[in-house]
């Protein structure tokens, strides 16, 4: 009922504006057959997208080196945004992969497979120095960031079709040291289902989620509770590819 004339998705009842929240809701109705065409519009939606490049001034002085480069990426692959007509982020741009890569044998005649190949390219061009992701950057001034283990466990979930690359297995050696470290709620519960999705063990990982749940239970979040739900179930089916 909350879907739009053009196929997307508001964030909430209370905005007009598109968001990124367009391909998690395809991936929710994807189970259900009776709910595909809804699915479809979206994902024509989502192709339509693409995260804003620098304009002709600003990438002809980057290109003659007369400023300093405050990140250290390329500008011009095509991601997605949070919302339209801003920057490309890994998030956003994981979970519009996900969606595209479970609809694209229904997107035939559409510029699907090179959206997904930009995408690609995009989250492999962020990827911090020693495996994983940070949100959108891996350099600023020169400083490597250090990866986050939620958004690596969504860009790795995006990008499971290509589990045997060197890439990936850094990135899966890096989230593991991550939620060991940091084993809040969300955290594990993302970690989980990308570890399953790469046919892990996560038996460990679970009693880790319990433990975590019944230390904080999550500070009441919703979205910890919805996530750990998931992670316990078998939640990692909804985002295989």
């Amino acid at each position: 009922q909350h879907q739009k004339d053009d196929g997307s998705w508001s964030l909430n009842g209370a905005s007009k504006q598109s968001s990124w929240t367009t391909p998690i809701a395809v991936l929710a109705l994807l189970p259900f057959q009776d709910q595909k065409e809804y699915a479809l519009r979206a994902a024509k939606w989502i192709l339509t997208q693409e995260g804003r490049k620098p304009g002709w001034l600003a990438s002809l002085l980057v290109r003659l080196s007369l400023v300093r480069k405050t990140v250290e990426l390329d500008p011009y692959l095509s991601g997605w945004s949070w919302t339209p007509g801003a920057f490309s982020w890994v998030e956003p741009t994981s979970y519009s992969l996900m969606a595209l890569k479970k609809l694209k044998q229904s997107l035939d005649g559409t510029n699907c497979e090179e959206r997904i190949r930009q995408g690609e390219m995009l989250i492999y061009d962020r990827m911090c120095e020693n495996g994983g992701w940070n949100y959108g950057n891996s350099k600023v001034l020169g400083e490597a960031l250090w990866p986050y283990p939620d958004v690596t466990a969504v860009a790795l979930m995006a990008l499971q079709d290509r589990a045997a690359s060197d890439a990936n297995q850094k990135s899966l050696r890096a989230l593991e040291s991550m939620i060991r470290e940091a084993p809040s709620g969300t955290a594990l519960s993302w970690g989980i289902l990308c570890l399953a999705l790469y046919n892990r063990d996560v038996e460990e990982w679970k009693k880790n989620l319990v433990k975590s749940f019944e230390k904080t239970k999550f500070l009441g979040e919703t979205k910890a509770l919805a996530l750990a739900l998931l992670a316990f179930g078998s939640g990692a089916s909804l985002f295989r590819i």
